[in-house]
């Protein structure tokens, strides 16, 4: 069965490995627009681009300024074609600033995850100018898929994929603004950059525990000193890497998922009916009782 975004047993993913124009939303949503036509000409269902490609990454003191109401009203250039999944700065009523991953569907937001954990360390400085989000939530993306999301240093708090996993989720997608690090060194895979070996194996380390496939969507180019690495991927739910983009400027990849593969890959393996939450409830609560 197909519904009518065309998500059905087989779902064809594209991730959009791009460069952003910093603090120019019209100049981004207008590359995003012409991704997403091209996607609609090789039959893609779900187009994901990388952390803030509304936006850009490294905005600072302008966040409040590119900050838009959570609501559906700049996104209605995305309303022709396949899904579009986009990075951008949300608030609330509180006028917090939000790092937000957003599912669009015909221009209107299907599902928002607000970044939980913001890295204020090394090069980056997030915690200063966004708040944190508060929930990490899976839900029904059509023809039987169960999606999450999540935002770049969310991957390195395995909780939070658990969380998903635990809901059901059978794709995680995760948008990043990843930099390149130890580009002299590169790394064993091959890569220029060291510091990407680690994103494929938590990446793929998610992917096999929990039977899912993730795809994650990272920048190229450069903003200010920071050169984002690229490598984009696209992992399997048996830990298998689908699709690999470059390690230099933009780029894109595209693989057909299945939910059969995903039946496949959590046979033999029980680890999604043996897992106990009310234990690990149970347990954390007897931890942060004792701090």
């Amino acid at each position: 069965m197909t519904d009518s975004a065309g998500f059905g047993a087989t779902l064809r993913l594209r991730v959009e490995q791009m460069d952003t124009v910093l603090a120019d939303p019209a100049a981004n949503l207008a590359r995003i627009a012409a991704a997403q036509a091209r996607a609609t000409e090789d039959g893609v269902h779900l187009l994901v681009t990388p952390e803030l490609s509304v936006t850009g990454y490294d905005v600072r003191d302008a966040v409040h300024s590119l900050a838009v109401a959570e609501s559906d009203a700049p996104f209605a250039g995305l309303a022709t074609g396949p899904d579009v999944i986009a990075g951008a700065i949300e608030h609330d009523a509180s006028f917090v600033p939000r790092n937000a991953a957003l599912h669009l569907r015909g221009g209107r937001v299907l599902h928002r995850h607000q970044k939980v954990y913001l890295p204020t360390y090394g090069l980056f400085d997030e915690g200063r100018y966004f708040g944190a989000g508060d929930r990490v939530r899976a839900y029904g993306a059509g023809g039987g898929w169960r999606m999450g999301l999540l935002v770049c240093e969310d991957l390195w708090h395995p909780a939070l994929a658990w969380l998903l996993a635990s809901q059901g989720a059978h794709l995680i997608v995760v948008q990043s603004a990843a930099a390149g690090r130890g580009a002299m060194a590169g790394g064993p895979a091959g890569g220029r950059y060291a510091s990407w070996d680690a994103w494929e194996h938590l990446a793929r380390a998610a992917a096999i525990a929990y039977g899912a496939y993730v795809a994650l969507a990272n920048r190229a180019g450069v903003e200010g000193g920071l050169v984002f690495a690229g490598g984009s991927m696209i992992i399997g739910p048996d830990g298998a890497l689908l699709a690999r983009a470059s390690d230099g400027g933009e780029d894109a990849i595209t693989a057909d998922l299945s939910l059969d593969a995903v039946a496949a890959s959590r046979r033999p393996y029980a680890h999604a009916r043996d897992d106990d939450p009310r234990l690990v409830a149970r347990e954390l609560a007897r931890i942060l009782d004792a701090r």
